[in-house]
Parts: structure tokens; sequence; C-alpha cells
């Protein structure tokens, strides 16, 4: 008889999340974490970010580019994360996710995976949906609107920050959702790509 092994749900949601980074083996991986964000982390990642891009990136408009978008990415896991390792102080929220820069000879990619909500999936993937149909014109357009009107109550500043990525990446925004069996959690997965100048 052949045993089955069980994973608790824990590893199930691991498991899930870690798959999603899609490394290619002729990238180098240039910052990797996985475990919990909070404002604070995303300012010390983004320390070793800006200080990897300064050495290695010579066009200032690429590097403001890329550090933009990390920022808006581990923004969203703080926002959007949503499972039991979730961790609330009267400071501040620690969230769980996964974080990757990668480089291959052509571009850079950044990459985030996290566990959301149905409500969170929904709305990134209306939200993402619409931004792969508009063109850089009319995302520059929309992100100037949406700075100059209030962001709905539920947004957590998801259409600026979803804007900004869209605005700032050489290609449209990849996502992938995939939700957990027998649970109402997915598995999100976000992908910005940048061309080398």
């Amino acid at each position: 008889m052949k045993k089955t092994m069980k994973l608790s749900d824990l590893q199930v949601k691991d498991a899930v999340l870690l798959p999603l980074i899609t490394l290619q083996r002729q990238s180098a991986v240039e910052l990797f974490y996985t475990g919990y964000f909070s404002q604070q982390h995303i300012v010390a990642m983004g320390d070793v970010v800006r200080a990897w891009l300064d050495k290695h990136e010579s066009s200032l408009a690429l590097r403001r580019r890329l550090f933009s978008v990390f920022i808006e990415m581990g923004q969203n896991i703080v926002r959007y994360s949503s499972d039991e390792r979730y961790i609330g102080t009267d400071n501040e929220e620690l969230r769980f996710g996964s974080l990757c820069l990668h480089t291959d000879h052509a571009n850079y990619y950044l990459e985030t995976a996290n566990l959301v909500g149905y409500e969170a999936s929904s709305l990134l993937q209306n939200n993402l949906d619409v931004l792969r149909t508009m063109s850089q014109a009319e995302i520059k357009q929309a992100w100037k609107q949406n700075l100059r009107s209030e962001a709905p109550a539920t947004s957590k500043g998801a259409n600026i920050g979803l804007l900004t990525m869209a605005r700032d990446t050489s290609e449209p925004l990849e996502y992938r959702i995939h939700p957990l069996a027998a649970s109402s959690l997915s598995a999100f997965h976000l992908k910005a790509t940048f061309c080398h100048d």
C-alpha cells in the first residue's frame, strides 16, 4: 500500500506561492525574499535595490522606474496579502509574500506572489485586465486624472499604484490568480518587465 504524504494547510500555501516566481535559467537573481512585509521592510529592501541599481544600471530614468515599481509591488503585499500569518500591532501590519528582482541579457523583472481574498482578487483582476488593454498614452492620462481625484475608500491606493506600475514598465503587467482548493484565498502573482536601456 502506497503512503500518501499529508501536507498542512500552511505547507500547501507555501507550495503555491514559491513556484509562482518564474525564474528562467538564464536569469540572474539579484534579490529574492519570502516572508513578512511591512513598510519598514520595504524601505530596507528599497535601500538594497537602490544600491544595486546605482551600481549596475547607468540610466537614471530606468533606475527611477524600477525603484518606483518595486515600492508599489511591496506596498501591494502589505495592503492585500491575506492569510493567517498576518500580524498586526499598534504601529504596523506584517503581511506574508514573496518578491524577486532578476535580470537577463535583455530585461529586468520584478515579481511578487502573495495570497489574496476573493474581494481583492476580483478587484485586482478587473483593474489589471483593463490596464492590459490600454495604451501607454491612456495609462499616463488615467494616472494624471487619478492623482487629481480621490481614491475610493475600498481601493487602499490600488488604482494609482497599479497605474504607476503600468506606466513605468516596458511591457504590460503580467499576472496570474490561482484559487486554492478548499479555501477562499487565491495565490496572486504579478510580474513587471523593464527593457535594458
